[in-house]
């Protein structure tokens, strides 16, 4: 195999590689909780909505994912995950109970 020919077959492998790496860096990951009080990993997911609730003063998204089990993917300051099993996805107040969406 001559030079050039090495040369694009490595750019035919590197690009496309290159390219998901760039979109998995960029994917939709949940942004990360501010280190104060109002954002403790110790309080319930419907204190978190009454801030984030959908006629709250800081509405989630509307691309935010239809779930309420909020510490299963926005981690805290220092970037621990303080999943919860068990959490119910839905709970009352929470996404199910937003007027924007269709019915």
């Amino acid at each position: 195999m001559r030079p050039s020919s090495r040369l694009r077959a490595l750019l035919w492998l590197a690009v496309p590689a290159l390219l998901l790496l760039a979109l998995w860096a960029v994917s939709g990951r949940a942004p990360r909780m501010p280190a104060d009080a109002d954002h403790a990993t110790d309080q319930s997911e419907a204190r978190c909505l009454s801030c984030h609730g959908h006629a709250e003063r800081r509405p989630r998204p509307d691309d935010h994912p239809l779930r309420d089990d909020c510490f299963s993917c926005h981690r805290d300051a220092g970037g621990v995950l303080h999943e919860r099993p068990g959490v119910p996805t839905e709970i009352p107040g929470g996404w199910r109970d937003d007027p924007r969406l269709p019915r």
